[in-house]
């Protein structure tokens, strides 16, 4: 049992190594396929990062260049007035006209004159203006001030233009420092983040205005006291961020979230322009985002710049999902191999195992034999100490069979033990053994029996079919068998006494005239 159970574990091990060694050599496989795939994944990454970080310097160039632009317009109008004394209103908006400021400048409302207006002329300048065409012309707000600013020129002058003709922006605080900004230096300037005068309370945006003062003719204007002291007023431009931002993320604009901050802080009080500000917070959640900074005018913007999902899907690189799916598939094509080669080989052992099997049964009749027996006596009654059952034990020894052997030869008894091995296999469970000793002895092992009644029908059974008669080669022959039962606990508590005391119980049935079946006899 001990070699057999030996083999057994070899072939288990042989079994488990094939498993082993298909799992790790699947597992190094897929190993080097996902450093492969990962050294894939990362250049795909680095090329959209590439990607993406082209995309937002192109967007942040446009929003650049588009200022430039609109900072020149603003210096064509300086040098406008600077090429003559006095600029009339048909003169500026004839100058404003030939710009095409719709067709080729979107975002910008129009280009304007803010006039610094001393408080010492100001009814002058009011009555002059009426005196022009414009009876209900005011300087707003109202209210005395140390400094007048009035908006005289504003180009197109209609629409919602017309609610800033006569607005002292210097009035408001915004607008204001970047006058004085621009005043002072005397380059453009940028205000703060506003809501335009334009705005009529419909679909309101942000806004800013751009600023390049205007000096007298002919004077110095080297430092700020001069510049302050020379001063006219302002040449402007007002934006609006939503229609100034429009077209400048370029073709495939949904592929960027854009958002503008006035100043250096991300905060949503700050936020002038959100490219996609219908989406819910959060619903953005692409890991590509650049912070950059736009430096114009004196003033700085935020560009805060995400990857929408469309730009993902679009850019994302097949080439780490084909190795994936490819270093996968092999992987699992060469553990395959190596599984059948090794399976193979365990097989192989496991069949020479099988010829060794046979040791444990009869070789005439297939049935254990006493070895194999002993084994499985030993396991049911393990299973029967477990569960407080019975397992009952039945000596088989044929009568009349010696003379068979005698009168006709070995090989008509052996044809008659087959025959016999068949019917004692076919009365019984399959969970039950039936076993060969030896000659014309035989052993059946009956598990799980209920008592000795269950016992003993059983072993009616048996005897009623042996001794049915038996057609071999054209002879009938008749035979009997003398068994004796023997059951535990009742009978023995382990495998040697209740194979004693079922011989024992068979040498009674055959002492009390053969063809019958004996139970044990028990100490009471």
């Amino acid at each position: 049992m001990k070699q057999s159970a030996q083999r057994r574990q070899r072939i288990l091990h042989l079994f488990k190594a094939r498993e082993l060694v298909t799992l790790a050599v699947l597992t190094v496989s897929l190993l080097v396929t996902y450093r492969i795939w990962e050294g894939a994944e990362r250049d795909a990454q680095q090329n959209l990062n590439t990607a993406f970080d082209f995309r937002v310097r192109e967007s942040n160039i446009r929003i650049e260049q588009r200022l430039a632009i609109y900072e020149q317009i603003l210096r064509a109008t300086v040098g406008l007035f600077a090429s003559a004394d006095t600029v009339t209103r048909n003169e500026f908006r004839a100058f404003v006209s030939s710009l095409s400021l719709q067709d080729m400048f979107p975002g910008i409302q129009g280009v304007g004159l803010s006039l610094i207006v001393p408080p010492a002329e100001k009814d002058a300048h009011v009555a002059s203006v009426r005196a022009g065409g414009f009876p209900e012309y005011d300087i707003r707000p109202p209210g005395s001030r140390e400094v007048y600013t009035s908006i005289v020129y504003l180009e197109p002058f209609f629409g919602s233009n017309l609610r800033a003709f006569g607005f002292d922006m210097f009035s408001e605080p915004s607008r204001r420092i970047a006058m004085e900004e621009a005043r002072d230096s005397g380059t453009a300037a940028i205000s703060a983040k506003v809501v335009l005068v334009q705005e009529s309370g419909n679909e309101v945006q942000d806004g800013f205005l751009m600023y390049l003062p205007v000096f007298r003719n002919n004077v110095s204007r080297a430092t700020v006291e001069e510049r302050r002291a020379n001063i006219l007023g302002w040449v402007y431009a007002p934006f609006r961020m939503n229609d100034f931002m429009r077209g400048a993320a370029g073709e495939l604009a949904s592929d960027l979230d854009v958002e503008i901050y006035d100043g250096e802080q991300v905060n949503p009080d700050a936020l002038m322009y959100d490219s996609h500000a219908e989406m819910s917070p959060g619903a953005q959640a692409s890991k590509l985002r650049r912070v950059a900074y736009i430096h114009a005018g004196s003033r700085t913007w935020t560009v805060v710049t995400s990857a929408m999902p469309q730009f993902d899907v679009r850019m994302q690189s097949d080439r780490p999902k084909l190795i994936l799916q490819s270093g996968i598939s092999i992987s699992l094509l060469i553990a395959l191999l190596i599984w059948l080669f090794l399976d193979d080989r365990a097989r192989a052992l496991q069949a020479a195992d099988q010829a060794m099997q046979l040791a444990l049964y009869d070789a005439l009749t297939g049935l254990p034999n006493r070895k194999l027996l002993d084994e499985r006596l030993a396991v049911e009654l393990v299973k029967a100490r477990r569960d407080h059952s019975h397992v009952a034990l039945l000596f088989i020894d044929l009568d009349k069979f010696k003379p068979v052997n005698d009168a006709y030869g070995h090989a008509y008894g052996d044809l008659l033990l087959k025959e016999v091995s068949r019917r004692l296999q076919s009365c019984m469970r399959e969970s039950d053994t039936a076993s060969r000793l030896g000659g014309d002895e035989f052993v059946a092992l009956l598990s799980r029996i209920e008592d000795d009644e269950a016992t003993l029908r059983v072993a009616d059974k048996i005897l009623n079919r042996i001794t049915e008669p038996y057609e071999i080669a054209g002879h009938t022959f008749h035979i009997s068998a003398s068994i004796g039962v023997a059951v535990y606990p009742d009978d023995g508590s382990d495998g040697k006494s209740l194979i004693r005391s079922a011989d024992m119980a068979m040498y009674a049935a055959k002492s009390a005239g053969r063809a019958n079946v004996k139970l044990a006899e028990r100490v009471q």
